[in-house]
């Protein structure tokens, strides 16, 4: 196994769980698009361990899925400040290399936002903003291969990423848009590449049920939603397929991660928060 760090492992989370070595653990359990989409990816991933002729990756993965989000991302810090106080190899903050975040894959108005890494808030670590780049490259090139549309979305740390990025770990992923407006400009090039009908509508919130109780399986854009999961299987396998993964994330070498005892979250809780 490759890794400069003794069992460090790449960090794919949608917002909960965890796979490692064919386990699966659910830690904590929420409907959503992200949610479902995880749990592909790592039933999926299982699935081709038991393949013998699929080159296992480099890397241990682990699926998460964090608690209360909404009210200060209270799951995801309390999973970095415990992770920086452990000792076992594997458990440690400083085991991780990069976090991927798909809170929200399926809205149906629809864009497919990536997160983008040279947007990151002032005071963000420089030891992210590199390898955060590169992640937000690699998702663009995906879409661009596809010859389909994308986004670049705030990367401002309002969701459960925020307090790995805070600590100084890169960090990247998807958002297919919540209380925002999609414009015409957005709704006409989606329309183009997918068809009359298919671009959304403009002027109008990307999620017209977010934090509400129509929000169910029938509040999906499954265009929109496939091309997303798509995009996430990809990026998985890019990075658990690379051979120094650690190199290309962290050019001038792997930083000692730490949360500021002073680190405020900016979620929907503290909404106004620079």
């Amino acid at each position: 196994m490759f890794c400069p760090r003794n069992n460090c492992f790449l960090k794919s989370c949608f917002h909960i769980a965890r796979t490692e070595n064919y386990y699966l653990k659910i830690i904590h359990s929420l409907l959503g698009s992200g949610t479902a989409a995880n749990l592909v990816l790592a039933t999926n991933l299982a699935r081709l361990y038991q393949n013998g002729s699929y080159t296992p990756y480099k890397y241990r993965v682990r699926f998460c899925w964090w608690a209360a989000e909404e009210i200060g991302l209270v799951g995801s810090i309390y999973h970095v400040e415990e992770a920086q106080n452990k000792t076992v190899a594997g458990e440690r903050l400083q085991d991780y290399l990069i976090n991927l975040n798909y809170d929200m894959l399926g809205s149906p108005n629809y864009l497919f936002g990536i997160y983008n890494g040279s947007s990151a808030k002032v005071g963000t670590p420089t030891t992210a903003i590199n390898g955060s780049i590169r992640i937000t490259q690699t998702f663009q090139d995906w879409f661009a291969n596809q010859s389909s549309p994308m986004d670049f979305t705030e990367f401002d740390g309002r969701s459960d990423y925020g307090p790995f990025l805070a600590a100084g770990i890169v960090s990247g992923g998807l958002f297919s848009g919540a209380d925002g407006v999609k414009t015409v400009a957005q709704r006409d090039k989606y329309e183009a590449a997918f068809g009359p009908g298919q671009g959304g509508f403009a002027e109008a919130i990307y999620d017209p049920c977010y934090h509400k109780l129509c929000d169910s399986v029938k509040n999906i854009n499954p265009v929109g939603y496939m091309k997303m999961v798509q995009a996430a299987a990809y990026v998985l396998e890019y990075l658990g397929q690379h051979e120094n993964l650690a190199g290309w994330l962290y050019p001038n070498g792997l930083p000692s991660y730490r949360l500021s005892d002073d680190y405020v979250p900016n979620s929907d809780f503290f909404r106004n928060i620079d």
